[in-house]
């Protein structure tokens, strides 16, 4: 085929390729600071070479973005919402495992996804009840007088005490037994 600007020869699918490509450039912006853990994940999907299976990086890319953009999914004709945070945490734990064979959809990235915000809403739960019980002792707000050391254990103090360094280690190694 030939151009109808320049003249040259040029071959239809280099030319889509290249669009593909440049469509593909211009959703990574959108991840923010976690473009390359993004395509670390998409890669999971057996997509090299790259350079062919433009289309289907392509394809991941804008599913990612949409989970990105609104935190919401569907898995087992089920509704689920997570917070940009936990996509990033499951994103991480999904990269961290290794899988014999290519990804073939996103449930694995899904069931992490809804483990660690079932984990986000327990520590959110419990946070409520504790400040609802303090309420009701009539007892001021725990940062401003304190509260014992039994009674409150932090993130990284629970993390410590499992042996773990991340929330994704905790839920990566949970959801392998």
């Amino acid at each position: 085929m030939r151009c109808p600007i320049c003249g040259g020869d040029f071959d239809v699918r280099e030319a889509m390729m290249d669009q593909e490509w440049r469509e593909i450039i211009g959703l990574l912006p959108g991840f923010g600071g976690q473009g390359r853990l993004v395509f670390e994940y998409v890669e999971k999907f057996g997509v090299g070479p790259l350079r062919i299976k433009s289309k289907k990086i392509l394809r991941l890319l804008k599913e990612v973005s949409r989970l990105f953009d609104t935190g919401e999914f569907a898995y087992q004709k089920r509704k689920y919402s997570a917070s940009s945070r936990v996509v990033i945490e499951a994103l991480k734990v999904v990269n961290n495992k290794h899988f014999s064979q290519p990804l073939e959809n996103h449930n694995y990235l899904k069931k992490v996804m809804i483990s660690l915000q079932q984990e986000v809403n327990r520590e959110a739960s419990k946070r409520k009840e504790r400040e609802m019980r303090n309420a009701e002792l009539g007892t001021r707000n725990a940062e401003q007088e304190g509260q014992d050391a039994g009674d409150f254990v932090s993130a990284a103090e629970y993390l410590k005490s499992i042996g773990k360094g991340s929330l994704s280690e905790a839920v990566g190694a949970k959801l392998e037994t």
